[in-house]
């Protein structure tokens, strides 16, 4: 089976007609996405003069700022937590075996896995982008800045993916990874507000998060229209973190199934 094959298998039959088939979920997605930027919307046109305006410090309303972060921190939390859900789901209905004995390396299985949380979660994104634009934001788009920062920032979602899905492995029940990238992000990540309001103790937690980097590159680059000399620091430090986070992910996820292996324990749940 090619790579083309592989990914219609995941993306298409596994992913996009699972979800399409449950219409009271897809319509729930759609307003859970929509409520977010309203909301967010409806501060800033509250608040707009305020600290958190000033604290932005840049040529952009705070609800622009808000919307972007919405629109793509969904990659860092919502796609961990869908590679963790998954195979938690695989293991409750026990087939995570019979795809384990598929002729895929476990890897692969792990990484193609993964393609349906970004699939799911660019259309949130765009969802979002364009509400925004229809509340009056003003996107000045530089393309290959923009390219650049989610391409650095993908690869780090992988990293995270992969480890996500290898401490579900692990633990079967609970996982920590999933549970703080959905939720510590939404304060620590730099979506709503800018980490310069933070304490410095929780500035330093943000600084270690590629999230962080990412949204601060990606204003620049859609809201702003700058180019990459102007965010060099953002790349080079969201570089580091995406090798670290990956490094550490094939780490896990081989330590992972090679423990469930030789432990017996892939039925398990």
């Amino acid at each position: 089976m090619g790579l083309a094959a592989k990914l219609y298998s995941f993306v298409v039959i596994r992913g996009f007609k699972v979800w399409v088939s449950y219409k009271t979920q897809v319509a729930l997605n759609f307003i859970s996405w929509t409520i977010p930027v309203f909301l967010y919307y409806f501060i800033g046109l509250t608040f707009g003069a305020s600290k958190m305006s000033a604290a932005i410090a840049s040529n952009y309303s705070y609800t622009a700022f808000a919307t972007v972060g919405i629109a793509f921190q969904g990659y860092f939390s919502s796609a961990v937590a869908t590679l963790a859900g998954r195979i938690r789901n695989e293991e409750l209905i026990g087939t995570l075996e019979y795809q384990m004995a598929a002729p895929l390396r476990p890897m692969s299985l792990m990484f193609y896995s993964t393609v349906w949380g970004f699939v799911i979660n660019s259309i949130s994104t765009v969802t979002v982008l364009a509400i925004g634009y229809g509340l009056g934001i003003k996107y000045i788009i530089n393309p290959l800045s923009t390219f650049v920062v989610l391409l650095l920032y993908m690869v780090s979602i992988i990293g995270l993916n992969l480890i996500s899905g290898a401490v579900v492995l692990i633990v079967k029940q609970g996982n920590p990874v999933a549970l703080f990238t959905s939720v510590a992000t939404n304060i620590l990540g730099n979506v709503v507000f800018p980490v310069s309001i933070l304490p410095t103790w929780l500035k330093d937690m943000s600084y270690a998060l590629s999230l962080t980097w990412a949204l601060d590159g990606l204003r620049k680059a859609m809201l702003s229209g700058e180019g990459l000399g102007s965010m060099i620091n953002d790349l080079v430090i969201l570089s580091i973190l995406s090798v670290i986070y990956i490094i550490i992910g094939i780490w896990l996820t081989n330590y992972a199934f090679k423990r469930i292996l030789e432990q017996g324990t892939v039925h398990m749940y």
